[in-house]
């Protein structure tokens, strides 16, 4: 089930790439890049292509999302485009933390994006977690191709960072969605109770985030 944004609530299968380039405090799926908490050997398993592809095929769901860890770091690898080939007939989305620019093959074959760029309470640099002029190019691609973008909030502050942000980045404020950040549906309901309506009055769309019920293969 998907845990955000438009696509809250759909049921889809997951794809989860690893390795990242970013190490959120309270990323949700560390076990994909973080050495010092998880075996990678054991967590993250290479598979060939076509067995990714027939995995996700075989979970019968009309949606292949492809997330990670950061699966951009994988698009500029020979068999990228051969990957996305094999899911053709679905639709497939793909997740994505905004450092990396898009290639056209990306943009072209995926049927939308979900951008995630990092605010200050990830624990990550700001100069590793937002890129000036990445960012502005995904605002320009946002223009011609299905792409939203989606903020972890924990409270009113960081809808205002938000805002700056957006302005500075020149996002488009009718694709942004206000997600709570949370580990628990009691912290989500709260945190969402708390920014919603300042979220809304700055012209953003606001989600709750699912907890998704996932069968992780390795």
């Amino acid at each position: 089930m998907h845990a955000q944004g438009r696509s809250a609530g759909r049921r889809c299968v997951v794809v989860q790439m690893g390795g990242c380039n970013l190490s959120c405090s309270w990323c949700d799926s560390a076990f994909t890049w973080d050495t010092s908490r998880y075996d990678l050997s054991r967590e993250v398993g290479y598979w060939r292509i076509e067995e990714i592809a027939e995995t996700a095929r075989s979970a019968n769901t009309p949606l292949i999302v492809i997330s990670g860890g950061e699966p951009l770091q994988q698009q500029n690898s020979p068999a990228w485009p051969q990957f996305l080939e094999m899911l053709g007939g679905y639709e497939i989305g793909l997740e994505t933390n905004g450092t990396f620019p898009p290639i056209e093959t990306t943009l072209h074959r995926v049927s939308w994006i979900t951008v995630s760029p990092k605010l200050a309470h990830s624990g990550d640099p700001a100069w590793t977690r937002i890129n000036r002029d990445i960012l502005i190019a995904w605002g320009k691609c946002a223009e011609q191709y299905d792409i939203d973008f989606s903020f972890a909030v924990r409270d009113l502050s960081d809808v205002e960072s938000v805002l700056q942000i957006a302005k500075l980045h020149e996002l488009p404020f009718d694709r942004i969605w206000i997600v709570p950040e949370a580990t628990t549906a009691a912290l989500s309901a709260s945190r969402l109770a708390e920014v919603s309506e300042s979220a809304i009055q700055a012209g953003f769309n606001v989600s709750a985030r699912l907890s998704a019920l996932t069968n992780r293969q390795s």
